[in-house]
């Protein structure tokens, strides 16, 4: 895989895409689970929900660019904005949010930076020794 280094950013973007979806289902059934339980104001959700925005992409893009990793910014800049333009395209498939161009521009370069800003971090971080019978 790493005699072509543009699949292996694909490959990694999408496996950082994935961990963010993953994370995001998981958090939606447990915030589903807190409103029924819970009886969550609408204040209180949509905290919780951008906190699991944060999460899912922080994830992902750690989980992209893996520590000790390469291209930091640009792999966690590409999960942070991808993971932000399909979650609005799947809402607006819904067609019950209401989703102003001012309020899509300010998610999308949120989700930008914040992918960036956990790549970056990601990379900066000290690469693990691969254990012996592992592949690697």
């Amino acid at each position: 895989m790493a005699d072509n280094p543009r699949r292996e950013a694909v490959l990694a973007a999408a496996r950082g895409l994935g961990a963010a979806l993953a994370l995001t289902l998981v958090g939606m059934l447990f915030l589903a689970a807190l409103v029924v339980w819970a009886r969550l104001s609408d204040g209180a959700l949509t905290a919780l929900n951008q906190a699991l925005k944060v999460a899912a992409i922080g994830a992902g893009a750690m989980w992209a660019v893996r520590p000790g990793g390469r291209r930091g910014l640009a792999l966690g800049g590409c999960v942070g904005l991808t993971y932000i333009a399909l979650g609005y395209a799947l809402v607006s498939l819904t067609g019950t949010a209401l989703v102003t161009p001012k309020m899509l521009t300010i998610e999308m370069a949120l989700g930008l930076a914040l992918g960036a800003l956990f790549g970056v971090l990601a990379a900066n971080l000290p690469a693990r020794a691969r254990r012996a019978g592992r592949g690697g």
